[in-house]
Formats: C-alpha cells, sequence, structure tokens
C-alpha cells in the first residue's frame, strides 16, 4: 500500500468515524465514565494495536478472517471490523492534535504501522462485506453477514409464536441486553445485531446475538464471574418480522420501523455456538437464560458500584481495547498477549481523564461539514512529502 492509497482509506474511514459520531455524540452513564474511557481506549490502542495485529498477520490473512467469520455468532462481525479505523486513527488523531494538527509529527515507523492497519482494515473488510464494501454504510446499511447455506439452515428452525410469547421472549433479550452492556462497562461489544434477510410474503429475518456470557469456567474479564450462570455462554435470537423496514449500522445495531415490532413478529429462533457447532435450542431454556440475567445483573452493579472512578476509567479502557482479543482468538494466540493498558496510557492518560470528561481532539470531528472540505478529513491524512 501507498501514500495515496492509505489516504483515500483515512478519507472513507472519516467518513464512518464523522457520521457515527453525529448519530450518538458522546456517551454516558451514572455509574461509568463512558466518554473519558473511550478517549483513554483510543489512545490506548495507537499504542497497541499494531503489536496485535502483526502477531495475527504472522497466523492467518485478513481474507480468510473475514471469510471465515461470515457465520452465526462470530466473533468477527461489522462492530469488531469497525473497531480497527475507530479506535486507532481517533487515537492517532488525538496525538497529532496535540501536536498543532502537524501529521508530520508521526513518527516514520508510527505512519509504516498506521499503513499497515489500514491495509489490514480493508483486506478484512473487503472480504467480510458483500460486493467489496468497506462497511454496513457501504452496504446500503444492510448487515448480510451470512450466506444463503446458513439462511436457508436458519430458516427450517423457525418457530411459530404467539402474539404474548413474542413479547415474553424480548424481554428475555432485554434482560440479557442489560447484563452484557454492564459486564462491558456499559458497552455493547457484546451484543450484533445482522440482516435483513429475505423470507417470502414480505417476511424477513432478523438476527441479535449476544456473546460472552458467563456459564461458568473463565470469565471474559476478571470481573465477569457471578454466581449466577448463564446455560450457555452465547446465544442468537432470530426474528421472523413481517411488514417490518430495517436499517443497520457499523456498530451492528438495528433499527426498525416501527420501532416496537413485537406486533410484527410471526416467528422465533433460537441458536447457540459451541466451536464450530452451531445447534438450535428450545424456547424452554429462556426462563434459564432471564434468572441468570437478572441475578448476575445485581451482582455486577454490586461490585461496580463499590469501585472508585479510577478502577471504572481503568475497566472501561480496558474492555474496549480486549475487543481486539476477537482477532487473536481466531488464531488462538490471546493467552500470549499482555492486555493490560500501556505503561504510557498508564501514566499519562488516566491521570488526564481522572480529571477530564472530554478529549481536546474531539471536536475536530464535530466541525462542520465545510470545515472538513477546506481543512481536510477529520482522520488526519499521512503527509506525502
Amino acid at each position: 500500500m501507498n501514500i495515496k492509497e492509505a489516504n483515500e482509506l483515512i478519507t472513507k474511514a472519516s467518513e464512518l468515524v464523522d457520521y457515527q459520531v453525529s448519530k450518538r455524540g458522546l456517551l454516558e452513564s451514572q455509574l461509568f465514565p463512558v466518554t473519558a474511557y473511550i478517549c483513554v481506549s483510543f489512545y490506548n490502542a495507537y499504542d497497541m494495536l499494531y503489536d496485535v495485529l502483526s502477531r495475527v498477520a504472522k497466523k492467518t490473512t485478513p481474507e480468510k478472517m473475514g471469510k471465515e467469520s461470515r457465520k452465526i455468532l462470530s466473533e468477527i462481525h461489522a462492530l469488531s471490523i469497525f473497531y480497527l479505523p475507530l479506535y486507532y486513527m481517533v487515537g492517532r488523531m488525538g496525538e497529532i492534535s496535540r501536536k498543532n494538527g502537524d501529521s508530520h509529527s508521526e513518527s516514520e515507523d508510527k505512519r509504516e504501522q498506521t499503513m499497515f492497519i489500514l491495509d489490514f482494515w480493508n483486506r478484512l473488510a473487503r472480504s467480510y462485506f458483500q460486493n467489496n464494501q468497506l462497511s454496513v454504510y457501504d452496504s446500503n446499511k444492510k448487515n448480510v453477514a451470512l450466506d444463503q447455506p446458513d439462511i436457508d439452515w436458519v430458516k427450517d428452525r423457525i418457530t411459530n409464536i404467539s402474539g404474548d410469547e413474542a413479547k415474553s421472549i424480548k424481554r428475555t433479550m432485554a434482560n440479557l441486553e442489560t447484563i452484557s452492556f454492564l459486564d462491558e462497562c456499559e458497552a455493547r461489544a457484546k451484543i450484533c445485531d445482522h440482516g435483513p434477510y429475505d423470507v417470502k410474503n414480505n417476511e424477513i429475518l432478523v438476527f441479535r446475538e449476544i456473546s460472552h456470557l458467563y456459564a461458568g469456567g473463565k470469565p471474559h474479564f476478571s470481573w465477569s464471574e457471578t454466581k449466577a450462570k448463564a446455560p450457555y455462554p452465547n446465544i442468537a435470537f432470530v426474528y421472523r418480522l413481517k411488514d417490518v423496514e430495517t436499517t443497520f449500522d457499523d456498530f451492528a445495531t438495528l433499527e426498525t420501523n416501527p420501532g416496537d415490532f413485537s406486533d410484527h413478529i410471526t416467528g422465533v429462533g433460537l441458536f447457540t455456538r459451541d466451536g464450530n457447532t452451531v445447534e438450535s435450542i428450545g424456547l424452554d431454556e429462556l426462563p434459564a437464560f432471564n434468572d441468570y440475567a437478572v441475578q448476575a445483573n445485581k451482582e455486577l452493579f454490586l461490585k461496580f458500584s463499590k469501585w472508585d472512578r479510577k478502577q471504572r476509567l481503568i475497566a472501561g479502557a480496558y474492555a474496549y481495547c480486549y475487543g481486539y482479543a476477537r482477532y487473536t482468538n481466531f488464531v488462538g494466540i490471546t493467552d500470549e498477549i499482555n492486555w493490560d493498558l500501556t505503561e504510557r496510557t498508564m501514566q499519562k492518560y488516566i491521570p488526564e481523564f481522572m480529571e477530564s470528561d472530554f478529549d481536546p481532539g474531539i471536536p475536530r470531528l464535530m466541525r462542520s461539514k465545510a470545515k472538513k472540505r477546506r481543512e481536510g478529513p477529520s482522520l488526519y491524512l499521512l503527509p506525502e512529502d
């Protein structure tokens, strides 16, 4: 990859990041300093992501990862692919912004690392998304993550349900989302929506997948272990919907019209993955999932409520950067990586964001379209001289 090609990808990544930021803005909660720890995680990714992906690249290719991740309950999906340009490149933007916006301030080594990461993202995304696209946004806001044989397999395992059953299933799903969200320090990294997949008679299938539930054994994070245990470590809810319009984004989030599609559910399938095997599970498993979600949520909330700001700040940044374990899991080297925040992050950015929730570089993402045209894309281009 040459600098011109890299800058074309930076321009494209800027469009995607600008769009998602315009939709979501800053994030906060009463429990975690979300905006602050996200900013810390960006800088930490700028420090450590090259080392992680360069080790992954010695074991496989981005193309292989992309093609083999088009499956039910894959760890690598639209959101984890978007991690690459989002975390690293926004961290890079912040570093350059702190040096008067001079892209020459990035060392030659870091420029090479930036080009490597852009190339990895480009090859991975174009292998994963249909029609050689880079993103959900470029795919007409559809997140088609499965090939037709898997879609057909799922269609044959959808159960017709009543309206009351549909609402009960959605309540259980919502409780599992809540515990998943809380375990990720109030982020949605464990949740992936994809679709739509056409059925017939104006019906479609949409998936909501929830991964890394605590089912016993090694917890996803050190804090994830609870007395409550899920029946399975992951679950995919598949809804057959009639007369519902859908859009998806690069955070693998579904939006529907109407917003509440409960009355439009005509069938449901539940699935779980164990290694390379996906199997259907019965609706009778849902009460156990619901009990786990309710009890584990209480346990985790109590645990987090005893933490101070520094503990929550470090945990949130760690959780965000541990998202890259989805890549190392693919090649079996996760336990070889030191996932702790880098020494530079701990010495420079943890103290800074103990005092502030806002990074001085973030306003660059919020400039007007006219200003971006004059000044260049949000994610600074590589210098060509």
